[in-house]
């Protein structure tokens, strides 16, 4: 069993023994995300509204929203190894609620059911890999990043071929092993790595403060949380109109998650040794260009050539707000603060699709990818601007700069 040498107090060390930990994520992310070619039409051929489109997808975030910040002072105080066996086991019932839903309103409450385990299992990994990144909390996320979006990468591919040749419910009930694998991941990992500071099991319960620096992260993430989960959810409908077909579609969502995947470990370099400036001017203008792109330009290989752009400005987002949520972390209680951190961006992926899904009623599908990439490089500016030395406190570094 790996043993948890590493002082992750020392700027030079990471913890080993984390592989687990980085298959879990990886199990989690590609069993979910197997439903996002046939989520929303699935949706659709039970009869569901622009709105009602909108509440299946959201079901999950608001489920997360409101247990994330729990769950993270949960793990402070009594360790995070419980609540991942119970999170990765509680998939299991989450298939079956997938199978046996039967109209919008069950299927939703399977999605519900699903924020459960989502919200105890990938925050509480991500809290042990960043009480662990020592001085390298870039690095140690561009791992977590390209483990998770490897998972985004493979699963909606794979729930394309296993749809066609099982039906949608050999995709639901695929999250029930996945469960199980995961579990028993969780028990090849050194207890050690999973208990948390003698000093935040000794914290008292009570308010978290938030600084400015912390909330103006938090509102970015707001935003940003919720771009892929648009993609995934929406374009398959113009997949659909267009005629690509659930294994098309399914692999230019592969595509996007595969190219974000790839890039991570050059963008958590960059987080590391230049800060996340760079990062939100490249994402930012980035994902406007791929999304307008792919929502105004039908031949398959440009919308190939969009989705790979659109996922490298994506993995360029994903790595400064994941860096400098694991820094403040580590200044604010690791579990709670990523517990707080994955809330907002659960709140984004609640509202942004309900919002989305009424505005869906006004305009096509190709004008709300169009819309999206404005929202991102507009909100990318903002941040950039607020860390400017007119804005800040002249803080150097990836860390003050979050």
């Amino acid at each position: 069993m790996a043993q948890n040498t590493a002082d992750p107090r020392d700027p030079a060390g990471t913890a080993p023994g984390t592989m687990p930990l980085l298959f879990i994520v990886f199990i989690m992310v590609a069993s979910t995300s197997t439903l996002w070619p046939i989520l929303t039409p699935y949706a659709k051929n039970l009869g569901a509204s622009g709105f009602e489109l909108g509440l299946v997808v959201s079901s999950i975030y608001f489920t997360r929203l409101i247990l994330g910040p729990w769950i993270g002072r949960i793990g402070d105080r009594r360790g995070y190894r419980g609540l991942l066996i119970a999170g990765t086991l509680l998939y299991i019932p989450i298939g079956l609620a997938y199978a046996g839903a039967n109209n919008v309103f069950t299927l939703a409450g399977a999605r519900a059911l699903h924020g459960i385990g989502s919200a105890i299992v990938l925050p509480m990994v991500m809290a042990v890999v960043g009480q662990h990144s020592g001085g390298k909390s870039g690095a140690a996320m561009a791992r977590y990043n390209a483990a998770q979006w490897l998972g985004y990468a493979l699963g909606p591919l794979a729930g394309g071929l296993i749809a066609r040749q099982f039906g949608n419910n050999g995709v639901f009930l695929l999250l029930a092993p996945a469960g199980i694998v995961s579990a028993a991941a969780v028990l090849m990992l050194d207890r050690k790595l999973t208990d948390p500071p003698a000093q935040l099991k000794a914290r008292p319960i009570g308010k978290v403060r938030i600084e400015r620096p912390a909330r103006v992260l938090l509102a970015f993430n707001f935003i940003v949380a919720p771009t892929s989960l648009i993609v995934l959810s929406f374009f398959p409908l113009l997949g659909d109109d267009r005629g690509y077909g659930p294994v098309l579609v399914g692999a230019l969502l592969s595509i996007a998650s595969f190219a974000t995947a790839a890039v991570q470990p050059l963008w958590g370099n960059v987080a590391d040794r230049s800060g996340i400036r760079p990062l939100l001017l490249f994402g930012g203008v980035g994902t406007l260009i791929g999304l307008v792109t792919l929502a105004n330009f039908s031949p398959v290989l440009v919308a190939v050539a969009a989705t790979f752009v659109a996922g490298v400005s994506i993995a360029a987002l994903v790595a400064g707000v994941s860096t400098s949520a694991v820094d403040l972390g580590k200044t604010h209680g690791m579990g709670t603060f990523i517990g707080i951190f994955q809330s907002v961006g659960s709140l984004g992926q609640a509202v942004m699709p309900l919002a989305y899904g009424v505005v869906l009623g006004q305009i096509h599908v190709s004008g709300l990818l169009s819309v999206v990439g404005g929202l991102i490089a507009v909100s990318s500016l903002a941040y950039l601007v607020s860390l400017t030395p007119a804005f800040s406190s002249g803080r150097s570094g990836a860390c003050s700069e979050s």
